[in-house]
């Protein structure tokens, strides 16, 4: 082990210890006045859990199903309250997604679908619009860092008949749009985009009893996701500059993404059967609410499909392959909510930990509140790893607005919806979100220079998603979705 691994370690020791004491502190001394005796031991519970969460010393999913049964352990809570999320459907649509995801890898289907478009864009623009339209095909992909590692080696081939020019602007604003497409705009447009999305939805449904479908999720998130691409695009366009002409005329000619499509030879059944699953879930998921069939039960159907013999394309042994670390972390994170609203300690954290940043800026109205959840959003990015940030953020939020009667319903679901989802991803530093890790891993791209545009990106971002909130809540309160 290196010395600053060791020094790591250490850090991880001391900061889980400190977590400990203080949770056996919060024990041992009696509640304050005022305070639910039974929400304070909860409390007392998840400070070390917090601590587990920050420094992934075990997985999340495994973390919060041992904050659920220690909460029925010491009898703070009933079973049936602790474990009510996985009774809701979320968690097993995304277990589905993973099994399609899981699929379409396998058989090559994913980057079929990726040089395919890619193929048949050859110029610079075309290739920025490819890469937001090959990750809407992988809508299925649930997982930030599989789409980006099926894009990863598209990104990196088509730099190398480039001549790898790095510190170009070219390589910039390739990579740059190409990260922004496989974390921000897929992740946010479609519900089984990412973990947080379901993590989001899971929370809003425990804490006000409104539901949302997939259709619906992505009626109400299209168009704020497409205003946000936008700005991504012609935002980092306009920082960078244009690229270098020698670059958009070598483009044009690179046969790079061809002969890699031409490379894959006809498609295969296993291909075809997969694609035919995918779409009949995609079926399934947009009319699920007019035959009362839930998302989640309706991927469970084609999972089950994936894996029938003669029929399906999956060993068993793909199970494994499922992150089952995130299907439970869903599942877990419902228990949470309801602990805490059980306990009467989310009135009580709200006011205490939202109420200060959220109560001055409530007096620019709605404005001020989006702003404020962009904040709260951005400060829980840096004290957790995602979508556990959101596990404590959001229900928080949603606990002030309705407490305060500052936000009713179709406030709530616009602005949690899209500020909460998509400001995780709204990131400043590429090291905080695997894809940026992964597509820099392949050396594109100049990594100061880059670093530079995410820093200069986030104040444009940040006002794009503030516009998508609103176009969110127009929709949802002309629709009456999820209200």
């Amino acid at each position: 082990m290196s010395s600053d691994e060791h020094k790591a370690s250490n850090k991880t020791y001391y900061l889980l210890l400190a977590g400990l004491i203080i949770g056996v502190i919060m024990f041992i001394v009696p509640a304050p006045a005022g305070v639910n005796p039974n929400g304070w031991k909860v409390l007392g519970l998840l400070v070390p859990i917090i601590t587990v969460w920050a420094t992934e010393a075990i997985p999340v999913g495994v973390a919060s199903m041992l904050f659920l049964t220690l909460v029925v352990a010491f009898q703070l809570v009933k079973p049936d309250v602790a474990f009510k999320g996985f009774t809701n459907h979320l968690a097993w649509l995304m277990m589905g997604a993973f099994a399609i995801g899981a699929a379409m890898q396998q058989t090559g289907l994913s980057k079929r679908m990726t040089y395919w478009l890619l193929s048949r864009l050859n110029s610079f623009w075309g290739l920025i619009i490819a890469g937001y339209a090959a990750n809407a095909c992988l809508m299925a992909v649930p997982s930030s860092s599989a789409r980006s590692g099926i894009l990863a080696p598209v990104l990196n081939a088509i730099m190398d008949t480039m001549g790898r020019p790095v510190e170009s602007k070219f390589s910039r604003l390739l990579t740059y749009n190409f990260c922004t497409a496989t974390n921000a705009f897929v992740g946010t447009m479609f519900l089984t985009g990412g973990a947080g999305n379901a993590v989001m939805l899971a929370l809003y449904t425990e804490l006000t009893g409104k539901s949302v479908s997939w259709g619906n999720w992505f009626m109400i998130m299209v168009i704020p996701s497409l205003i946000f691409a936008a700005v991504a695009v012609f935002g980092s366009w306009m920082i960078v500059g244009s690229p270098e002409p020698e670059y958009l005329e070598r483009v044009k000619d690179s046969k790079a993404t061809k002969e890699a499509y031409a490379a894959l030879g006809p498609m295969k059944a296993d291909e075809w059967k997969v694609l035919i699953l995918f779409l009949l879930a995609i079926f399934l998921w947009v009319i699920g609410e007019h035959i009362k069939l839930s998302p989640g039960f309706a991927s469970l159907i084609v999972m089950g499909l994936l894996f029938l013999p003669k029929i399906g394309v999956l060993p068993s042994k793909a199970l494994r392959e499922i992150n089952w670390d995130i299907v439970l972390l869903i599942g877990a994170v419902v228990g949470v909510a309801g602990i805490l609203d059980a306990t009467e300690m989310i009135k009580l954290l709200s006011s205490v930990l939202i109420g200060p940043i959220l109560t001055p800026l409530s007096n620019w109205g709605l404005v001020g509140i989006g702003i404020g959840s962009i904040v709260i959003g951005l400060i829980a990015h840096f004290l957790l790893p995602a979508p556990n940030n959101l596990t404590l953020a959001v229900p928080l939020l949603v606990t002030w607005g309705l407490e305060t009667m500052h936000m009713e319903l179709a406030v709530v679901l616009a602005f949690l919806g899209f500020l909460s989802v998509l400001g995780d991803k709204l990131i400043m530093f590429p090291y905080q979100m695997p894809p940026y890790y992964v597509y820099l891993a392949m050396d594109v791209t100049d990594g100061p220079r880059f670093s530079g545009l995410l820093a200069k990106m986030y104040p444009l971002l940040a006002v794009a998603m503030l516009i998508g909130a609103f176009v969110a809540y127009g929709l949802i309160k002309t629709t009456g979705i999820g209200i």
